[in-house]
């Protein structure tokens, strides 16, 4: 993974970073891809793009900005169309394993061989017609082109720490709506938030194995408990469409009221694990992290 480097401008290592994820989104993507697993890890590339994008927002300019998020956004819509069809049987997996006993009378079959499907139809748009692919790589060779023409200075934690302050605040902002109202717009809005937090802090690891490697590691925890709480939220709402593939009323409630036990363990954690990671106040937090930038750019 690239990471900073202490005799390199702040703002120049997170744009040779963000080169570097789009490459490697690029090279996962190759003309004889067709994997599930190569075009997810494409799109987890391109997502961290998108956030290591928001940490140069500042000296980009908001023209630039606007029209490189939204081509990296557009690149990895195709990519999470294959994620979702084949998220949706996992989480239901998942789901009947952690429950065992309470799963077992569930009867499944015909919604998961509809779940099946699905996930077949997607691949096939996708990753067989191979058109979408092709679109994505042109994009992202675009992408990769005009980056060498993003003018970002030799600056440092002025616009790197300003960019992680919004990332912090918006994700502080979106915990204390779901807090509130836990709706599933709420809560997908804190999800995203808090990946880009989590990916923004992964840029920062050479600051070392303290204090910003924790929050990293609560960030990653917490982005992967709403992760799971929102593909469970997204299968709630295919089997609520989905009642004829169900043989009675019973069994269709017996799922859905298993989901949304599920869920509310998972809210429950979440809002431990938030409670934690945002507890100080946005200036408080981007001091913190400034205090560890400046050491580790004079050790």
């Amino acid at each position: 993974m690239a990471k900073l480097k202490q005799g390199e401008a702040g703002t120049r290592g997170t744009r040779r970073i963000a080169q570097r994820q789009v490459k490697s989104a690029l090279k996962k993507l190759g003309r004889k891809t067709s994997s599930d697993r190569a075009v997810h890890a494409a799109r987890k590339e391109l997502k961290k793009a998108r956030a290591t994008l928001r940490l140069l927002r500042d000296v980009l300019g908001r023209s630039t900005y606007k029209k490189e998020n939204a081509a990296l956004r557009d690149a990895a819509r195709p990519l999470s169309e294959v994620r979702d069809g084949r998220v949706l049987l996992d989480a239901l997996n998942s789901l009947v394993e952690y429950y065992d006993a309470p799963a077992a009378t569930l009867r499944l079959s015909n919604f998961k061989r509809a779940l099946s499907r699905r996930r077949t139809e997607l691949r096939q748009k996708i990753l067989e017609r191979r058109g979408p692919l092709r679109a994505a790589r042109k994009a992202l060779r675009h992408i990769r082109s005009r980056s060498e023409k993003w003018h970002v200075g030799r600056r440092g934690w002025s616009v790197l720490g300003a960019g992680l302050k919004r990332t912090y605040t918006q994700g502080r902002s979106a915990f204390s709506r779901a807090l509130a109202t836990p709706s599933d717009e709420h809560l997908h809005e804190w999800r995203k938030q808090t990946k880009y937090f989590w990916y923004q802090l992964q840029v920062f690891a050479p600051l070392g194995p303290g204090p910003v490697a924790e929050l990293t590691e609560e960030a990653h925890h917490l982005a992967d408990c709403l992760g799971d709480d929102h593909d469970l939220a997204v299968l709630r709402e295919r089997a609520a469409q989905a009642r004829e593939l169900f043989p009675n009323a019973a069994a269709h409630r017996a799922l859905l009221n298993l989901i949304e036990r599920c869920r509310t363990g998972l809210q429950g954690k979440a809002q431990q694990l938030g409670r934690r990671l945002y507890a100080d106040p946005p200036a408080v937090f981007t001091a913190r992290v400034g205090k560890y930038w400046h050491e580790w750019r004079h050790s």
